[in-house]
C-alpha cells in the first residue's frame, strides 16, 4: 500500500509540473517613487533610517510585501518625473514577474523649493515677481500632478491583486524658526486660508497652494493622501536640517514621516 501511495504521488507531481499548474508566487514589491525626500536626504543612513527603508518593514507585514525597489531621484520635479522615472515605475509595475502591491510618491516639493534659492524669491519672497513664478509653478504641477497619479493608478489596475498609491503633501521647512520665509511658504503650501480645502479652491484661487493641489488631485484620483505639513509643523528646527541651511529631515523627521504613512494606512 504504501508503494502505491508513493507511486501516485510521484505521478501526480510529475503531471502538475508538465502542465505547469505549480507555479511559484511572484514576489510582492513595494515600490517607493519621487524625490530626494524617498531617496533618504538628511537621513543619516539612507538605506536604513529615511522613511522608505522603514516603512519596508512595516509593509511586509500589513500588505505581504517581500521585495523593494526604490526609483526616487534626487532634485525631481513633477516634470522630470514625467520625462523619466514614470516611465520606468511603470515598467516596473507591468514586469509580469513581480506583483507590486504598494506605492508610495513624494513628488511636488521641488517645483516649488526650487524657487527660493534663486531669484526673484531668494531676494524678497514677498515680491510681485516671486508671487509670479509660484503661480507658474502651480500650473505646472497641476498640469503634471493628474498625468501622475493617473498613470500610475491605470498601471496598477492592470496589475494582480490590491495595490495602494500613497502620495503626499509637504512641510514648511521654516516652521517655527521666524525666517523671513516662513509666512510666505506658508502661503505657497496653504493658500490664504492656511488649509487644504478642496471645495474652496474651486471659488477664490487664492486659497490653492501646493499642498491644496497635491491633496485634492490625489483624493479624485484614488490615492491615499499623507499630509506631512502637520507632521513637521513648528518644529522644523528639531526635526530636519534647516539650521544648517537643508531643508531636508533628520532621523526623527523621517521616523514621524513613516508614522504619517502608518496611520494614513490604518485609517478607515
Amino acid at each position: 500500500m504504501r508503494r502505491t501511495i508513493g507511486i501516485l504521488l510521484t505521478v501526480s507531481l510529475a503531471l502538475l509540473m508538465t502542465t505547469g499548474t505549480v507555479a511559484a508566487r511572484a514576489p510582492s514589491t513595494y515600490l517607493a517613487l519621487g524625490d530626494s525626500l524617498a531617496w533618504g536626504d538628511g537621513a543619516s543612513v539612507p538605506a536604513r533610517t529615511a522613511y522608505v527603508p522603514r516603512l519596508d518593514g512595516y509593509f511586509h507585514g500589513a500588505a505581504g510585501t517581500t521585495d523593494l525597489l526604490n526609483l526616487a531621484v534626487r532634485g525631481e520635479n513633477t516634470g522630470s518625473f514625467i520625462a523619466g522615472q514614470l516611465n520606468a515605475a511603470i515598467a516596473s509595475i507591468a514586469d509580469p514577474a513581480t506583483d507590486t502591491a504598494v506605492v508610495t510618491l513624494s513628488i511636488g516639493g521641488n517645483d516649488l523649493g526650487d524657487l527660493l534659492s534663486v531669484p526673484p524669491c531668494s531676494a524678497d519672497p514677498n515680491s510681485a515677481a516671486c508671487q509670479f513664478a509660484v503661480y507658474t509653478a502651480f500650473v505646472g504641477v497641476s498640469n503634471n500632478f493628474p498625468v501622475i497619479v493617473g498613470s500610475l493608478q491605470a498601471a496598477l489596475d492592470t496589475d494582480d491583486g490590491d495595490e495602494k498609491l500613497f502620495v503626499v503633501t509637504y512641510w514648511n521647512a521654516f516652521g517655527g524658526t521666524g525666517s523671513p520665509f516662513e509666512v510666505p511658504v506658508d502661503f505657497a503650501l496653504l493658500g490664504t486660508d492656511l488649509t487644504i480645502d478642496c471645495a474652496a479652491n474651486q471659488a477664490d484661487a487664492t486659497k490653492v497652494g501646493l499642498n491644496d493641489l497635491l491633496a485634492c488631485i490625489g483624493m479624485v484620483l484614488g490615492a491615499v493622501v499623507v499630509d506631512l505639513y502637520p507632521v513637521i509643523g513648528d518644529n522644523a528646527l528639531a526635526l530636519t536640517h534647516i539650521a544648517e541651511g537643508d531643508f531636508h529631515p533628520n532621523d526623527d523627521g523621517y521616523a514621524l514621516i513613516a508614522q504619517a504613512h502608518r496611520r494614513a494606512d490604518r485609517a478607515p
